[in-house]
């Protein structure tokens, strides 16, 4: 009952506006003093909510922040989206598969949705409509590769998900990346039969010269994910160094190279940072305390009683976890939607002999789903900014990269080769 009224007034504070933090915060207080918790005790408040962002692991998120910012600003998005289009423009579907290329890439840099759909967006919307690309298909096709920013690693919702179990932030990338990867190209291969079935026109194909000569400008754009996935494997860096090697390094890319980076830009790339880690944070502070009214109220405890007294197997008990994820991701953020179940979800997982690691896989994947669905679809809205096409016109394009997305959150839970294979053999 404790855990109804905490998803209704979840959901209904979040329906009339209110923000992510001050919804999780509120409803932690009142189920708090609603459960004979007593004022006096709300000194554990702040407590909860510093301890919940002091862990080392977290301290990467704001460098991921701001090398998706640096790769935004510095010109590092229309290198990779020129390389991909050289090479695959000629095919069928050729441009969006350049897009969704582009965005795999961007997606092992930069960690974020919104910035992966941003950055690809803004240089290969107006490329795709020239070449006869439906305006609404080409959105959802760069909102869809976008998504595979909380799935490749570095993924900041897999730092969180690190942080949130004490789980090792390396066997979550590695298990991140099969996924990852499948989606990227199942992308593609359903972009290239909607191309060829609506006859959207090819690019005609380029010379091997020019796609040296792409190749070289992208070149250093494409060792950004080596520094920081061949780093942390290598055991050269921990997640939140590599992080700060790879800002510093596209920063130096931006200035130097590509030169589209200026001293003047500074300042307002450092101060979006510091806003959005300010935003991300705090959410994640008061899910501290959110967390341990759970444990005050015994909601865990009562939530693996339940399952594992109805269900021998936990074969439907992924699959519900997999639909009330897709479902809370219709009407909420990832991020807060994350730190509301991981307490609930990772105990019962653990309860059944249930890997965390591969159920962190299972949750990404599944959320990541929520950037594509309205009402709340984060990308939706980010393709629909930048274009002004409609939100709804560019979520019924989506719906075959739902569908695929769905099919591998299926085949992370049940296949475990699919996600934990990759990091035993590198362990």
């Amino acid at each position: 009952m404790i855990m109804l009224f905490i998803f209704a007034g979840v959901l209904l504070l979040m329906l009339i506006g209110v923000t992510t933090a001050a919804t999780m915060g509120f409803m932690s207080v009142v189920t708090f003093l609603l459960a004979g918790g007593g004022f006096e005790r709300l000194i554990l408040l702040p407590q909860r909510m510093y301890a919940q962002v002091s862990g080392i692991t977290l301290m990467s998120i704001p460098f991921f922040l701001l090398m998706g910012n640096f790769m935004n600003v510095g010109g590092v998005s229309g290198s990779l989206f020129g390389f991909g289009r050289a090479c695959l423009g000629h095919r069928w579907g050729g441009l969006s598969n350049a897009a969704i290329a582009a965005c795999m890439i961007m997606a092992a840099m930069s960690g974020s949705a919104a910035a992966c759909a941003a950055g690809i967006g803004m240089i290969a919307i107006g490329e795709m409509t020239k070449s006869g690309y439906s305006r609404p298909f080409c959105c959802a096709t760069i909102a869809a590769g976008g998504a595979l920013g909380p799935i490749i690693p570095p993924s900041i919702t897999l730092i969180l998900y690190a942080g949130l179990t004490q789980t090792s932030v390396n066997s979550l990338f590695a298990a991140g990346i099969v996924p990852g990867v499948f989606l990227g190209l199942g992308f593609m291969a359903w972009s290239s039969w909607v191309s060829y079935k609506n006859n959207y026109a090819k690019a005609d194909p380029v010379p091997w010269i020019e796609r040296v000569e792409a190749f070289r400008k992208a070149f250093l754009a494409l060792l950004t994910p080596v520094i920081v996935i061949g780093g942390m494997f290598g055991g050269i860096f921990t997640a939140t160094e590599a992080a700060a090697a790879a800002s510093f390094y596209v920063m130096i890319l931006g200035f130097f190279v590509y030169r589209t980076l200026h001293l003047r830009d500074l300042p307002k790339i450092f101060w979006d940072t510091v806003e959005q880690t300010a935003k991300v944070m705090f959410v994640i502070a008061t899910a501290g305390f959110f967390q341990y009214v759970l444990l005050f109220t015994h909601i865990p405890q009562q939530a693996i009683a339940f399952m594992t007294g109805s269900f021998t197997s936990f074969i439907p008990v992924i699959l519900l976890i997999i639909g009330i994820l897709i479902l809370m991701g219709c009407f909420m953020e990832g991020t807060a939607i994350l730190l509301i179940t991981v307490p609930i979800f990772v105990p019962i997982a653990k309860a059944f002999g249930y890997d965390i690691v591969q159920l962190g896989i299972v949750m990404c994947v599944s959320l990541a789903i929520g950037v594509l669905t309205p009402p709340v679809g984060l990308n939706l809205y980010v393709m629909a900014s930048i274009t002004g096409e409609k939100v709804m016109a560019i979520a019924r394009h989506a719906v075959g990269y739902v569908l695929l997305m769905m099919l591998c959150a299926v085949m992370c839970a049940f296949i475990e080769p699919f996600t934990l294979l990759l990091g035993r053999m590198i362990s």
